[in-house]
């Protein structure tokens, strides 16, 4: 489940800017996943690079963007959906080695 983000997080800012200067509905939605990583790994840094391809991170956006109408949004709602993606990834993988430690810690 994916809980919304705050319109104030300065993540959701951060991808707003990297995204706005682009014609960012043209871009694939590898292209966008790539460039929000950037703004959320390094905000406020100037002409920022794409995020590495090999990062895990862009499957999850990819998958996210690909399974809704994300062109249709503004690029404030896009981002916030993005960070919120995120969030409940990361949630849900510490949650599973919480559970995985549990199961090891069971065998003993």
């Amino acid at each position: 489940m994916v809980h919304l983000t705050s319109l104030t997080d300065e993540r959701v800012r951060a991808v707003s800017e990297a995204l706005g200067p682009y014609t960012w509905r043209r871009l694939t939605p590898e292209m966008v996943s790539r460039r929000a990583l950037s703004a959320i790994d390094r905000p406020g840094t100037a002409d920022r690079e794409p995020a590495a391809r090999h990062d895990e991170r862009i499957g999850v956006l990819v998958e996210f963007l690909t399974g809704c109408r994300w062109r249709s949004l503004t690029v404030g709602a896009v981002s916030r959906q993005m960070v919120a993606a995120l969030d409940s990834w990361r949630h849900e993988s510490q949650w599973l080695e919480i559970e995985l430690r549990w199961l090891s810690d069971g065998d003993s």
